[in-house]
């Protein structure tokens, strides 16, 4: 009896080294580490966010689209969960797994961005892409985190989750953008965010812009 409990006890000591080995693994990169402080990661994970780690994401490179984009949960105080905000189009593009990065445009309501690098986490279809955003509104400026998440299947993405924080609202002067380290997290709540054939946009801007009450990244 003794024997049987000494091999059952090597057994799960040796699953579970690999398992926590496997789980070292799935970290986040330097690159990543980079442009969001974990004192805002832990505010963003904190309220749902999903985080996938990893460093052999699946192909991302799509046009998609998050419809019905609603407001999941926020920092924010004047925030009401529920609230919904424009259909959130985005292209992937540029993916290279060997440092990491990717290219995102996008468009929301009035807000668009293109050519915007960043980088991505992910272990096979579970990925999550993180972009640094430069932005002006009303001749303020202000670098901001937005984070996608979700699982590549046939036909777009699944459960797919947006959270766009603030890094650095330079003193906030004009009073127009959220504090530093508020930020919403808001999610496609059909959970199926399809694939679509063009962002059907107007020239984009490299710097950013908005006038919406329902704005992703001002008060």
């Amino acid at each position: 009896m003794k024997k049987t409990i000494v091999a059952t006890f090597v057994v799960f000591a040796v699953f579970a080294g690999l398992l926590s080995s496997c789980e070292e693994k799935l970290t986040l990169s330097k690159d990543i580490k980079n442009i969001v402080p974990e004192s805002t990661l832990t505010k963003i994970t904190d309220l749902g966010m999903p985080i996938h780690k990893g460093d052999n994401p699946t192909n991302l490179a799509n046009i998609y689209k998050a419809s019905p984009f609603i407001l999941k949960s926020s920092n924010i105080p004047s925030d009401n969960v529920g609230k919904s905000f424009a259909d959130y189009k985005f292209r992937l593009y540029d993916q290279d797994n060997a440092n990491l990065s990717i290219k995102l445009d996008y468009l929301n309501g009035p807000e668009s961005g293109s050519g915007l690098g960043g980088f991505i986490s992910g272990n096979g279809s579970e990925f999550s892409v993180f972009v640094k955003v430069h932005s002006t509104s009303s001749g303020q400026q202000a670098d901001m985190i937005h984070i996608i998440s979700g699982t590549i299947v046939s036909g777009g993405i699944k459960d797919l989750y947006f959270a766009n924080f603030m890094l650095d609202n330079n003193g906030n002067p004009g009073k127009v953008w959220i504090e530093n380290e508020e930020g919403r997290v808001i999610y496609d709540s059909d959970g199926m965010s399809p694939v679509i054939q063009s962002l059907q946009s107007n020239v984009f801007k490299d710097v950013l812009s908005s006038s919406s009450g329902s704005s992703l990244i001002v008060k």
